[in-house]
């Protein structure tokens, strides 16, 4: 899917411009008023909730998205045979909770965001065992 190329690239080069940007503490950021206790509260709702921080030059924009539900993916796959980034668009709009809102409104954002979605995604590992 969309979000899986350059996967291990971009996401180093990402946490090292939110380091470097931290470090200066030069960036202006756009959270959508999110407090300590909303996340608490979305924590309580949807079990576990992630952050995604999207840095653009002088400005980091943070979402905060719970992990989605079978009905959700199903509609994920269903959408991705046809359209990869309307695919996107359901993950985004079933899993979003809040933070800054350019992050769904600028495309660049949007991808840049989605591609930590589909991470998240990935998270996961299992294994089998024979008995």
């Amino acid at each position: 899917m969309l979000w899986r190329k350059r996967q291990s690239a971009s996401s180093s080069l990402l946490k090292s411009k939110i380091m470097n940007n931290e470090k200066k503490n030069t960036a202006t950021t756009f959270d959508g008023g999110v407090t300590e206790q909303k996340i608490e509260s979305w924590k309580q709702q949807y079990g576990k909730v992630v952050r995604v921080d999207v840095v653009d030059g002088e400005e980091m924009h943070i979402g905060y998205f719970h992990r989605p539900d079978l009905k959700t993916m199903a509609a994920v796959t269903k959408v991705a045979k046809t359209d990869e980034v309307k695919s996107s668009e359901v993950l985004w709009d079933n899993c979003w909770l809040g933070g800054s809102e350019r992050m769904r409104e600028d495309a660049v954002l949007f991808l840049a965001a989605i591609k930590q979605l589909g991470d998240m995604m990935n998270g996961c590992m299992a294994s089998i065992k024979n008995l």
